[in-house]
This record gives C-alpha cells, sequence and structure tokens, in this order.
C-alpha cells in the first residue's frame, strides 16, 4: 500500500501529459468511417481519351469534421493515422470500348496531377462493348499525417470524345469511402 500513491502519482501526471499534447486533435475512435461519399446530379467524364480528372464526389453522408470538401473533391486528414481509402468509379458502357483508370493521389499532390502524382492505381478493361457498368475500383491504406490531403482521380482511354453517354448515376458504385484505422505510431516522442 506504501506505493500506490507515487504510481498514482506518476499514473496522473503521464495522463495529463498525454491529454494536453492532444488537447487540439478532434477525437478519432478507431475503425470510424470518416467519409462515405458519392456522386449526385449530372456529372459528366471532361473530353475524354487520356483527359485526367478529379473524381467529383459531391455528395456525402458522411463527413467527420468536414474533411472531405465536395467542392476540390480533395480529403484533408483531420488527425495522423492509418485510413483505408476505397474508391469506386462506374459510368455507363454498353456500346463503347474503353480503358478506365482510377488512382489515389500521393499526400499533398496538386490536382488534377499527372502520373508522377498517383499511388495505388487499378483498372477497368471493357473490350466487349457492353458491360453496364464498368467499374473501376481502388482500395488501399495510407499513413497521413494531420492535415494532408489526397484526391481520387481517373483517366478514360480509348474513349468516345462524345460525352453524352458517360453520365451514369449510381450513388452505390461511384462512392468513396474513408475510415480512420488508428494511430499506432501516434503518442509522446522521446
Amino acid at each position: 500500500m506504501k506505493y500506490s500513491l507515487p504510481v498514482t502519482i506518476l499514473s496522473s501526471v503521464a495522463l495529463m501529459l498525454s491529454a494536453s499534447v492532444y488537447a487540439n486533435e478532434p477525437y478519432l475512435p478507431s475503425n470510424t468511417v470518416v467519409v462515405d461519399a458519392y456522386i449526385g446530379g449530372d456529372e459528366l467524364t471532361e473530353a475524354n481519351n487520356g483527359a485526367i480528372k478529379v473524381v467529383e464526389y459531391n455528395e456525402t453522408l458522411t463527413n467527420f469534421n468536414y474533411a472531405f470538401d465536395t467542392n476540390s473533391h480533395m480529403f484533408t486528414a483531420p488527425v495522423a493515422g492509418l485510413y483505408n481509402i476505397d474508391a469506386r468509379y462506374a459510368q455507363r458502357t454498353c456500346g463503347f470500348k474503353y480503358l478506365l483508370r482510377i488512382g489515389i493521389s500521393l499526400p499533398n499532390a496538386v490536382p488534377p496531377g499527372g502520373n508522377h502524382s498517383i499511388g495505388p492505381v487499378t483498372f477497368a478493361n471493357n473490350d466487349t462493348g457492353c458491360a453496364v457498368p464498368g467499374v473501376a475500383a481502388v482500395n488501399s491504406i495510407m499513413k497521413l499525417e494531420k492535415g494532408e490531403t489526397i484526391f481520387i482521380q481517373s483517366r478514360y482511354q480509348r474513349a468516345p470524345y462524345d460525352v453524352s453517354p458517360w453520365n451514369y448515376q449510381n450513388r452505390y458504385q461511384n462512392r468513396l469511402v474513408i475510415t480512420y484505422l488508428g494511430c499506432n505510431f501516434c503518442g509522446l516522442s522521446s
């Protein structure tokens, strides 16, 4: 019993130091969906055949601390940690052959970025000319510091110049979900 007081005091001091370090940080529990966004309204691709564009997720169901800007379509990490980014992009494809790329930008890249600014990337290849929808999806875990930004970008290749058919609206397939996984590397620096 004679050691309980010093241990209690040390525990209290450590807790106060920890609280003061993170006093300005929003609290975000592990495995929390930070962003659940989709494309709503009339979203058309721009001039195709190689044009790179930021995917315009413009409606949110979940937007923790307004981390996702529906005007610029950029995500800003509200806290440091690991984030799971699941992005899907679908357009009407019946009658067209094309290659669709979707990618997650590197942190703090300038949108729309070129090939040098893209991190994880994947492709949807529609060679049959009829597959409704053709969905390109990418999923990755990224370490982000507080304030770092990312965006999703896409690029059509071998696509027709006419953008009128590229207005496939499905909020369940044109979706961006970002989940905060936690921060094992965060803590008091020694």
